[in-house]
């Protein structure tokens, strides 16, 4: 009876041991950085909190140049992306800034502006896609922030003759609400 028992401990620990499944080995885990010691996952509502560019601009003349392009040009304040726990979500733009150079001279309006653009996106580990307008970008996930760069992202130009050209990577940070 002794050894019976002893053998039906063991084939139930083998059993338990060749059975059981890590976390990573599930497509439903999303493992993320860790935030205060809690697992981040991606479905939920993220808010832009960084959009900057590579090189620093004093678009609001007040003699400081910076590359946060949200702190020059006072736009992008609200803008939403919602990641839905199926793969999809909805991105929320709520301004835009319109930014006219003449000669050395920048002139800046933020346009309120709503516009929803459905997205698509996948998971794997901290790199997560996101196909948006037919575009792919792939964001890296480190604690509650997703950050990721459109190269050669930024444009403005001329308004009329005179005044250059600006063409710079673009890094956009989403912090979880």
């Amino acid at each position: 009876m002794r050894k019976l028992l002893q053998s039906s401990i063991y084939l139930i620990i083998s059993i338990s041991l060749f059975t059981s499944c890590e976390a990573w080995e599930d497509e439903s885990y999303h493992p993320g950085d860790t935030n205060n010691g809690e697992d981040v996952t991606i479905p939920g509502v993220w808010k832009l909190t960084e959009l900057n560019l590579e090189e620093p601009f004093d678009f609001n003349q007040d003699g400081t140049a910076n590359t946060s392009l949200m702190a020059e040009t006072n736009c992008y304040q609200n803008e939403l992306m919602s990641f839905l726990p199926n793969n999809t979500g909805i991105s929320t733009s709520n301004s835009y800034a319109q930014i006219t150079i003449d000669g050395e001279n920048y002139t800046v309006e933020c346009v309120e502006e709503t516009e929803e653009t459905n997205f698509t996106w996948s998971q794997t580990q901290n790199d997560i896609t996101v196909v948006i307008d037919g575009q792919t970008v792939t964001a890296v996930l480190s604690g509650n922030k997703l950050t990721y760069t459109i190269p050669e992202g930024f444009m403005t130009g001329p308004n009329g003759e005179g005044g250059f050209e600006i063409l710079q990577d673009i890094t956009f940070v989403f912090t979880k609400q």
